[in-house]
């Protein structure tokens, strides 16, 4: 704890310095190109419009305008998501509101129908008043009239199919999303969409600000973080700093608080999984300079079926850091590459690479630099995909390096891994769909040992990181079912294989996932699961994971809730929900209750359970008004040996909620804010340690204001923006330490990272 308290105090001195940013981008838009077949005309049928798709021309607007839009639209034909990629106020809320009562019969994969993502252009065209009705000379206020009063109805512009159709898998049963353009507009996410799951409820960040989360009653270290099904090492850089891969790679985030598919499993604390945006094949890019860093990703066309995308990131902080800290030396960098190939207009074949580094180093009294900690990792991978009429399958090859540092340096810990992955997908009509997968890995821990002033903690990472082969293997089968009206049904199975040292454990898990459709407002969605996971540090950290040793973490997931859909485009979320863990390598979770009882080690293994609610009110923030309300009522408690107690992370009530604002005239306002109850105090009997003391309640501010000028009619545009996370300046209490007579608070912060930008888009 002393540590982290250290660190975030580094964090948030730095992070007092004014960040200053610069980014532009550029982006082709011939989408007609872009999604252009190579040799056969596309397998999926787009959707096709049955209701009146007539947007009235807006009051007291003028002129011609061209709107372009993002559609969603679900299995039954219903429009279920609007989004406006181009076009501007007051043109661009009109199509959006109007477009979200359209209805389609849904896209086709041969006769299944299946949700698609579509482009879908409307154009205005204003009619003025004949030139005899006001002699010769039409006011523009005559103009305006004349628009309002005999505008035509106006559709979409005159095409065999929408702009752009891209198939899209339906949203899992018991998952909540997170998209790019979401983030884009959070408040204090700074547009990254791992960074936006702090808005998702059952979320409660470690510490304000800080990237890794607390699940359900579940460590940051039983939280997978996925990207593409693959397991990130880690997810952000040193000092609360951006994420390891360009926030622009990620189309969007899946999060699965539990249970959660047979796709995923190996982790107790649920799933966040990251979807790489597919490569367009043409020109775009984005680029970011700070006062911190500069970043930057291009997508360049190469051949006539192939395209590369560079993207990466590269800090120059230490003046700034030094400025606040002079003993403190801080870097990172990541890079990603990716060359994608069309084999066919079902066939594509993806190299993707990408690594990351941190570091950061103090100054001892001895005037010997110190490594407080150092992090990197590198991966690559080769991705075969095939989508046809009735399914898909992948196949993915990978090799990986990861290395990280401990105790200033003297623990140096290394993962040299392998994998291979399989994934199918069938439509097998009458509503069933069937998918399956299977894979297995190879992982070479090394661990290296310098000076440990305690014979203690030499023999605690020998116990815990031993040099050696650890191999896993495993499979899973899932059958959804759509067979009877309003009834959606998924059942999993999965097998997993894990040996480690000598030891060798089997991990089964199956799963239930049901939707009942009420009405066409109102869904009732249960879920009921097993999940596994090998022991687990305490936060992520590349080549860090534990041995085997005393067997896997357990977790038995369940939740009931309804999604109501309410007027004004509003949608109300509630989950209750239950955990039960067992045998947890959480030390961070006992933390509060083991310094009452001296027999609790670190290698003692524990039991947990969470429980409680969870409160969704949102409105799109694609609105021109949008934003939600959240609310988490949760109780965590471990138990081991003799104590028991509340978890250290365990606060009872998160309160959170966000609005944005389109005020006209390219001018855009956000504001969020965040408060929780405190965590139990550290202390220093059983008794206590059953209803400790809490800390002080946390709350914070983040705000966001954009103005943007347009540049063209295709949307192109160039922006000043500012946005602050934790604008307020408030610390925060990490926990108190108590005994018989008084309590201690710790306190940190405030951990405040502000930016003002210039961005373009064209």
């Amino acid at each position: 704890m002393t540590s982290l308290a250290s660190v975030a105090s580094l964090a948030s001195a730095a992070s007092l310095a004014f960040t200053i940013s610069f980014a532009a981008a550029a982006r082709a838009e011939d989408a007609a190109t872009r999604a252009a077949p190579l040799v056969t005309p596309s397998p999926v049928t787009p959707p096709r419009p049955l209701s009146d798709t007539a947007v009235a021309y807006p009051d007291g607007a003028t002129g011609d305008a061209v709107v372009e839009l993002e559609l969603v639209i679900d299995r039954e034909g219903n429009v279920e998501s609007a989004v406006v990629r181009a076009g501007e106020p007051p043109f661009a809320g009109a199509a959006e509101r109007a477009a979200l009562g359209w209805h389609f019969a849904p896209a086709r994969r041969a006769a299944a129908p299946i949700a698609a993502r579509i482009r879908f252009r409307v154009e205005f065209q204003q009619q003025t008043l004949p030139a005899n009705e006001s002699n010769g000379d039409a006011t523009p206020a005559a103009r305006a009239a004349g628009a309002e009063a005999s505008a035509p109805p106006l559709e979409p512009a005159p095409r065999a199919a929408p702009l752009e159709v891209t198939v899209r898998a339906d949203r899992p049963v018991g998952s909540r999303t997170v998209s790019r353009a979401f983030a884009l507009q959070l408040p204090g996410a700074f547009g990254n969409p791992f960074a936006a799951l702090e808005a998702t409820p059952g979320v409660t960040p470690t510490l304000s600000g800080a990237p890794y989360f607390y699940v359900r009653g579940s460590p940051p270290g039983n939280l997978g973080y996925l990207l593409d099904d693959l397991r990130l090492p880690a997810l952000f850089h040193v000092l609360a700093g951006p994420s390891v891969v360009h926030p622009a790679l990620v189309e969007s985030v899946d999060f699965y608080a539990g249970p959660y598919p047979a796709r995923y499993g190996r982790f107790t604390g649920g799933i966040a999984a990251g979807h790489v945006r597919d490569a367009t094949y043409a020109l775009h890019g984005e680029a970011s300079v700070r006062a911190f860093d500069s970043s930057g990703l291009v997508e360049l066309p190469l051949a006539e079926h192939s395209s590369a995308t560079l993207s990466g990131r590269i800090s120059y902080a230490n003046p700034i850091a030094r400025l606040f800290a002079p003993e403190i030396s801080v870097s990172y960098w990541d890079y990603q590459a990716r060359l994608s190939h069309r084999l066919s207009a079902q066939d594509e074949l993806v190299l993707f690479a990408f690594g990351s580094r941190d570091a950061l180093d103090r100054k001892n009294d001895e005037g010997e630099r110190q490594v407080v900690f150092g992090a990197e990792f590198h991966r690559l991978q080769l991705r075969y995909r095939r989508q046809t009429a009735t399914g898909s399958a992948s196949v993915l090859a990978v090799a990986g390096w990861d290395r990280s540092a401990q105790a200033d340096g003297d623990v140096r810990l290394t993962d040299t891994l392998g994998q291979l992955r399989a994934d199918f997908e069938r439509e097998l009509g009458r509503g069933w769909r069937l998918q399956a997968g299977l894979d297995a890995g190879l992982d070479r821990y090394t661990l290296r040992l310098g000076e440990l002033d305690n014979p203690a903690d030499r023999s605690d990472y020998l116990e815990r990181y031993p040099a050696r082969l650890d191999q896993l293997a495993g499979g899973y089968l899932a059958a959804h079912w759509r067979g009877l009206p309003g009834l959606s049904l998924t059942l999993g199975s999965r097998l997993d294989v894990f040996r480690s040292h000598g030891t060798t454990a089997l991990a089964p898990a199956p799963s239930v996932l049901a939707e009942f459709e009420i009405s066409r407002r109102l869904k009732l969605i249960h879920g009921l699961g097993i999940a596994h996971q090998p022991p687990s540090s305490n936060l992520p950290q590349p080549g860090s994971n534990p041995v085997l040793g005393r067997g896997l973490q357990h977790a038995i997931q369940s939740s009931a809730g309804l999604r109501l859909e309410l007027p004004l485009e509003c949608s109300l979320e509630a989950t209750l929900f239950q955990v039960a863990l067992f045998n947890l390598s959480d030390s961070v979770g006992i933390s509060r209750i083991d310094n009452a009882d001296e027999s609790i080690g670190e290698s003692t293994r524990a039991l947990g359970s969470s429980r409680g609610l969870e409160l969704q009110l949102a409105r799109a923030l694609s609105h021109d008004l949008g934003g939600y309300l959240n609310y988490t009522l949760s109780v965590s408690r471990r138990s081991v040996a003799r104590a028991q107690g509340p978890a250290l992370f365990d606060r009872t009530h998160v309160l959170s909620g966000a609005f944005s604002y389109r005020w006209g005239r390219g001018l855009h306002a956000g504001l969020r804010g965040t408060f929780y109850t405190g965590v139990p105090a550290d202390v220093a009997y059983l008794r206590a340690a059953r209803h400790p003391p809490r800390s002080s309640p946390f709350y914070r501010l983040d705000t966001r204001l954009e103005k943007r000028w347009p540049l063209n009619e295709q949307g192109a545009y160039w922006a000043v923006v500012l946005e602050v996370l934790n604008a307020t300046l408030h610390k925060e209490a990490l926990g108190d330490s108590c005994n018989a007579y008084v309590c201690r608070e710790d306190r940190v912060g405030p951990l405040t990272v502000p930016s003002l930008g210039l961005e373009a888009l064209f």
